[in-house]
This record gives C-alpha cells, sequence and structure tokens, in this order.
C-alpha cells in the first residue's frame, strides 16, 4: 500500500507518503527510495525526508524521527516527505508508484507526523 497525501496546508511543496510494507523495520533501505529526474544525474536524484515509523493502523508514531524500532514485526508501516517535482514517479526497491492524485492529509496523522523543520 502507498498514498500519496498533499502536504499539510502552510507547506504546498512537499509530499507526504505512506507505505505498508511486508518488510521489518530493519531491512527498509530508505536512500533506495527515489524520484527520478530527467536530466538529473541518478546519484543527484532525491531521497526521502524525516522518515518515520508507525503503528499497524498508523495511528501512532512507534519510535521517535530518523530512528528504527527495535522489534520484531515482519510487517512495516512508514511514513515520510519527498519534495514535489516534475517527476511524477516514485521508485523503490518495493515498486514504482505514480506520484499524482494526492489526497488531503487525515486526522490520524496530522498530529503524529514530525517535521525536520530544518528542511520543511
Amino acid at each position: 500500500m502507498v498514498t500519496l497525501f498533499n502536504c499539510f496546508s502552510f507547506n504546498d511543496e512537499w509530499y507526504l507518503i505512506e507505505m505498508a510494507l511486508a518488510l521489518p523495520a530493519q531491512e527498509i533501505q530508505f536512500n533506495k527510495i527515489v524520484v527520478p529526474e530527467d536530466g538529473v544525474k541518478e546519484s543527484d536524484w532525491q531521497t526521502v525526508l524525516a522518515e518515520q515509523f508507525l503503528n499497524k493502523d498508523g495511528t501512532e508514531r512507534i519510535c521517535d524521527l530518523y530512528e528504527t524500532p527495535n522489534n520484531s514485526d515482519c510487517d512495516s508501516r512508514v511514513a515520510f516527505f519527498i519534495y514535489k517535482t516534475n517527476s511524477n514517479i516514485l521508485r523503490s526497491p518495493y515498486g514504482q508508484f505514480e506520484l499524482s492524485d494526492a489526497e488531503g492529509v487525515p486526522d490520524r496523522l496530522k498530529d503524529i507526523i514530525e517535521f525536520d523543520e530544518d528542511y520543511i
């Protein structure tokens, strides 16, 4: 499951993305989740920012920003930000996803998602 949200009303330059993955948290490779851009070297493609782990329902964060939970769950739910570009694709080892038809941020996420104020 991948869901794309328009970011919060005060900042429309970012997307918030939520993913449910059939992987333990320790195996998720955030640095390989990228937004490919024509005319930009692959090594300079945008990667995720402010990744955070959520409980299975997506109603609580289960650890601090940028930390990986120390649990044995085989499934993970994560949220992170990407900056909006002209590209409409999010590429990852877990599939390629279209960046369109963003939804509004649901109430269950509004109070639990943390921002990295140096970037967002």
